[in-house]
């Protein structure tokens, strides 16, 4: 956008035609602001004067947002647009752009709502937040496709206007055999008829229709609204649960009385909708794990929730079985010592370990591994950043956990490059330094 007279005369402008209550056309902007014939319609519509002009008509425009402000804040936010568009910057109707910003922050607030660690029971509010985030979505999709009228049931005898349910929004936009239409029923089926049954017991087996649910909506956030849901530096996850185990009939009983009979049906039913859709659409497969992978530099599945992405990560599903991490991840770290020990002190001799190893033993004098060895290694190797199969975080016991492949590849690691110790406890204290 041009500089100094070009936006101050495009600020003068929208300022008088606010005050005066006047539409204006593209031939007025142009004429008062010297621009090219294409600039007015580059700039709007990319969003980046949105925020100032609405479109209420075939080539009839009004001006917003310009009384209370000064031109140094004019330009400031003009400046901003060009790396920010402004939400529903293609929406004809305020009313679809308002629906949108109400939809998004209903999804975040299920999301922060969802991932607080200090609620024990987060299925309620999600379920509710949830739905309502979807309606509102929808409904803004209607009103740009069909008109504001679109949302409306007819007039009550007593005059009073009603909105659609989210149900017939369905109706109005997606097919019956949808899989994303089936996700979002399937949890406002909860809402509205079993949220009383939603006991922290079933969050297992939710949460991985909740996360489905949230990248179908992401990705068709995205695709109505040329604006991506998250931000590139948030996840914009839920907190899954790894396996989904029930507590036994006796236990919910004790917990619930009668209505454990009606959870373990719930419980029941959910499942084998899961196992007979086998759709991501529908419920995120028990072990996927929703990062980058890679294989070397190159990125196999990217699972943010835009709209390739989500197809990406459909076509690179490799499901394998659930794998208790107990299992896999047997050691403590004091286990994981011991066993890092007995391995070097079995294999090889003193002399190679004196040169291998930077810690003595206080009481021999003898080299020896101890635990800011151990810790050296994690950070230098960055296992504890995240869960694979030398290390697994357990979030519920706040504890970690290490399988007998990260012994074998730390021994490795020491006897083939006898500097290794030494450069990771360098590292390590490096880092501690900052």
């Amino acid at each position: 956008m041009g500089k100094g007279t070009a936006q101050q005369r495009f600020f003068d402008f929208l300022i008088l035609k606010q005050k005066q209550v006047k539409t204006f056309n593209k031939a007025e902007v142009i004429k008062a602001t010297d621009w090219k014939p294409d600039t007015f319609k580059t700039y709007f519509g990319k969003g980046q004067i949105t925020q100032f002009v609405i479109k209420v008509a075939d080539d009839k425009y009004e001006a917003i947002n310009t009384l209370d402000i000064t031109f140094v804040e004019f330009k400031k936010r003009l400046s901003q647009s060009k790396h920010y568009q402004e939400l529903g910057h293609k929406c004809k109707s305020n009313l679809a752009k308002a629906l949108l910003k109400k939809s998004r922050d209903n999804m975040m607030l299920a999301l922060e709502l969802y991932n607080r660690p200090s609620l024990e029971n987060k299925l309620d509010g999600f379920v509710m937040l949830f739905s309502t985030s979807w309606e509102q979505l929808l409904k803004a999709m209607l009103i740009e496709r069909d008109g504001e009228e679109s949302i409306y049931r007819t007039a009550t005898k007593k005059g009073i206007r009603e909105t659609i349910s989210l149900r017939v929004s369905l109706d109005k936009l997606l097919k019956a055999n949808d899989k994303v239409r089936k996700n979002i029923e399937t949890i406002a089926d909860w809402r509205d008829k079993a949220v009383h049954l939603l006991m922290p017991e079933l969050q297992g087996l939710a949460s991985r229709i909740f996360q489905s649910g949230v990248l179908n909506y992401s990705a068709k956030f995205e695709e109505f609204t040329d604006t991506p849901l998250f931000h590139s530096q948030h996840s914009g996850m839920l907190s899954l649960v790894g396996d989904f185990k029930l507590p036994p009939a006796s236990v919910l009983k004790t917990f619930y009385g009668s209505a454990a009979n009606e959870i373990l049906e719930l419980a029941a039913n959910v499942e084998k909708e899961i196992a007979d859709s086998n759709d991501i659409e529908f419920a995120i497969p028990i072990n996927v794990s929703l990062v980058y992978a890679k294989d070397g530099k190159t990125i196999i599945a990217n699972a943010s929730g835009k709209t390739d992405d989500l197809q990406n990560l459909k076509n690179a599903l490799i499901i394998n079985k659930t794998v208790n991490p107990e299992d896999s991840h047997p050691l403590t770290q004091a286990n994981a010592i011991k066993e890092i020990k007995k391995e070097l002190f079995d294999k090889f001799d003193t002399n190679k370990l004196s040169r291998c190893l930077v810690s003595r033993d206080k009481n021999t004098g003898k080299p020896t591994f101890n635990s800011n060895c151990f810790q050296a290694c994690l950070h230098k190797l960055k296992w504890k950043d995240g869960n694979n199969e030398y290390h697994f975080y357990q979030s519920i016991a706040n504890k970690h956990i290490f399988s007998p492949e990260l012994v074998s590849e730390i021994v490795k690691r020491t006897s083939q490059n006898e500097n290794f110790i030494k450069e990771a406890k360098t590292s390590l204290n490096k880092n501690n330094r900052i």
